[in-house]
């Protein structure tokens, strides 16, 4: 019997978050896009084989769901490259454990890819408990100077998946940042990417499971991002990434940094930041507003 084929394969690395996988399952299954492919890969969850006997019941009711056991954690970055290998689908995108698709995702990625460029994506909804800010939501064009400034791509991206499988996929040497090298590297074989406007993702800042990236992580990401990539990057390039670095370490931004960095891009997330981190009463009256 012929195998089936699916448009879309969706990438999804999961350990020890049972009650949030299940939240992002049902908003891949309840996609009014319905040719996919969800591979879970299971990385070596230890609690009590929950997660392994939920998933084990899911693939009997839904034939659309793949899962990979791993008996031990190779982690997230290894997980997903585990997923793309098997990946059967002509396109390609991936979802974490802990956000949610909105349910036209899939169908406007699917609707408005363009095969002359690198990638798609679609802005993203930063959901705090009770209310959200939308981040890279604009639309336009992503090129390789643009995007070696700030990853303007979000956490994921749509492609075809053959893109993404001649670049090998995630980097699994990076601690952090694995998406945005990923993304830079499609950019650098496949030319710049497309963001679409508005937003279909949903990423959770709210719940108090265990965070894959800390904040020393995110500054070894960067740091080790600049590393790989300083061959082609501008003055301007690097300017940003030490304030994305300091942003990470969540450290005040003094004026003469501020007044130094400005024009060399990101100036309004440079401006917010400078007032917030400056001004500790407006960053604390911000917080309680989104909580």
């Amino acid at each position: 019997m012929e195998e089936k084929k699916f448009t879309v394969s969706i990438y999804l690395p999961t350990k020890n978050r049972l009650p949030l996988l299940k939240r992002a399952v049902e908003s891949v299954l309840n996609q009014t896009f319905t040719d996919f492919e969800l591979i879970i890969v299971n990385d070596g969850s230890t609690d009590n084989e929950q997660t392994k006997s939920w998933l084990d019941e899911l693939t009997t009711n839904e034939p659309r769901v793949r899962v990979i056991h791993q008996q031990t954690s190779i982690g997230a970055c290894a997980a997903r490259n585990k997923a793309i290998e098997l990946a059967k689908g002509k396109y390609i995108t991936g979802i974490d454990d802990d956000d949610e698709f909105l349910p036209h995702r899939l169908e406007a990625l699917v609707s408005n890819y363009d095969p002359n460029y690198a990638f798609v994506s679609h802005g993203v909804l930063w959901f705090y408990g009770k209310k959200g800010k939308v981040i890279d939501a604009g639309g336009g064009k992503i090129s390789l100077g643009k995007i070696l400034s700030y990853n303007y791509a979000t956490n994921q991206v749509f492609t075809e998946t053959y893109k993404l499988k001649l670049i090998n996929g995630f980097d699994t040497s990076f601690k952090a940042c694995q998406d945005y090298d990923t993304w830079t590297r499609l950019i650098k074989q496949f030319g710049p990417a497309k963001m679409l406007k508005g937003y279909s993702y949903i990423q959770h800042q709210g719940h108090e499971e265990t965070r894959i990236t800390t904040v020393k992580n995110k500054v070894t990401g960067y740091n080790h991002y600049i590393k790989k990539h300083h061959q082609d990057m501008s003055r301007s390039n690097k300017v940003n990434l030490s304030f994305l670095i300091l942003v990470a370490q969540k450290k005040r931004y003094p004026l003469s940094l501020f007044v130094k960095q400005l024009f060399c891009g990101l100036q309004v997330k440079k401006m917010r930041y400078f007032l917030s981190s400056n001004l500790p009463i407006l960053a604390h009256f911000r917080n309680r507003l989104l909580k």
